[in-house]
């Protein structure tokens, strides 16, 4: 495995970008990776390593680098501080939107495209809690260079306003999956079956699936609520998909 911290520079600075990929072969076909609103950690990384292993270079970018190079959020949960921690990440997360990192990705694009250890053409997506929106965003503003994306636990998928992700559904040829956790109070089931409603219409293929027994953020080993089972279930679908498409 070889696995590097680079800089790739966007219209608002260097945006600082952990990459990981095999240390032979190749070309291989990239993955873009979208964090979720803790920001980027190692247990983000050992995922985007997981995910390399089976032949992919990962780019796992700090979106907030804008604001800071390194975000370190504490415990959100069963804590003293938790509600300071949460105001911490809250300030982290509402200062980039929809346009941001839609610009992010296309620098992201553009410097996959000029890596000759990259296979040409399309690439694949990834995103957690915050970022379930970006796969969206991301997918409808690159159709042509999306392949396929999945969103585990995305959050304000229904949100309403200009870059509402479901109105966005109908600028998308990628084929999305979307998984949800049984217990989430950051995606309720009945949003969950409002989005998929909003699929049903769309002109993309698309799946979704809600894990029993799990809550917002079960693929990650370091909040808490890890569940073994469903979080192998998330590699599962997720390198299905890049296989069939990738």
């Amino acid at each position: 495995m070889i696995e590097i911290e680079t800089d790739i520079p966007t219209a608002d600075g260097a945006m600082n970008t952990f990459v990981a990929r095999p240390e032979s072969g190749g070309p291989y076909p990239a993955i873009l990776m979208l964090m979720d609103a803790p920001g980027v950690r190692e247990a983000l990384r050992d995922i985007a390593r997981r995910i390399a292993t089976s032949g992919y270079v990962v780019a796992l970018p700090n979106l907030y680098y804008r604001k800071a190079r390194e975000v370190v959020v504490g415990p959100t949960r069963n804590h003293p501080d938790a509600e300071k921690n949460i105001a911490h990440m809250t300030g982290f997360r509402t200062s980039i939107g929809h346009p941001e990192v839609i610009r992010d990705t296309g620098a992201l694009l553009a410097w996959l495209a000029a890596d000759s250890g990259v296979k040409p053409g399309k690439v694949g997506t990834t995103g957690y809690c915050m970022s379930g929106a970006y796969v969206v965003a991301t997918a409808a503003a690159y159709p042509d260079r999306i392949a396929c994306g999945a969103s585990f636990y995305g959050t304000r998928l229904m949100e309403d306003g200009p870059h509402a992700p479901y109105k966005q559904l109908g600028k998308i040829k990628a084929e999305l999956h979307f998984a949800f956790a049984e217990h989430d109070s950051y995606v309720p089931l009945d949003q969950v079956e409002a989005f998929k409603a909003e699929l049903g219409r769309a002109p993309f293929r698309s799946s979704v699936e809600v894990l029993t027994g799990t809550e917002h953020g079960y693929a990650f080993t370091d909040r808490g609520v890890h569940h073994r089972v469903a979080a192998e279930r998330h590699y599962e679908v997720m390198l299905d998909l890049y296989r069939r498409h990738l």
